[in-house]
C-alpha cells in the first residue's frame, strides 16, 4: 500500500456532514433575519467557520491526510484570522468624517477646486 492511501469512508458520514451542513445554511438564514445587535457578524462568522472546517476535514480529507497537510491547513486558518484581525483594527481605529467629498457636494464652487 502507498504512503498517501486514505481509509474508506462510508457513505453514511458523508451524507450526515451534508445533512449538517444544510441545518448550517438555515441556521445562518434564520439567524440572518434576527436583529441581534453586535453579535450579527460574530454569530455568522461562527457559523460559516464550522461549516467550514467540517468541509475541509470531511470532503478535503484533511482528517485523513498527513501532518504536512493539517498542518499546512491549520496555518492558513491562522493567517487568515491574523489578516481579519489586521483588518478589523484597521477599521475600529479610523476617524468618522460626517463631511461630504468635494466631488459629490451639491455646492458648485467645491466642485471647481
Amino acid at each position: 500500500m502507498s504512503e498517501h492511501t486514505h481509509p474508506t469512508i462510508p457513505k453514511w458520514i458523508y451524507f450526515a456532514v451534508l445533512a449538517v451542513l444544510i441545518v448550517g445554511t438555515i441556521v445562518t438564514v434564520l439567524t440572518a433575519r434576527m436583529d441581534l445587535g453586535v453579535w450579527n457578524t460574530p454569530v455568522a462568522l461562527a457559523i460559516a467557520s464550522f461549516k467550514a472546517v467540517l468541509i475541509i476535514l470531511y470532503f478535503m480529507h484533511i482528517r485523513f491526510s498527513s501532518w504536512l497537510a493539517r498542518t499546512i491547513v491549520i496555518g492558513s486558518f491562522f493567517f487568515l484570522i491574523v489578516m481579519f484581525g489586521l483588518t478589523f483594527a484597521d477599521y475600529g481605529t479610523r476617524v468618522k468624517v460626517n463631511e461630504t467629498p468635494a466631488l459629490y457636494s451639491a455646492d458648485p464652487m467645491l466642485k471647481q477646486r
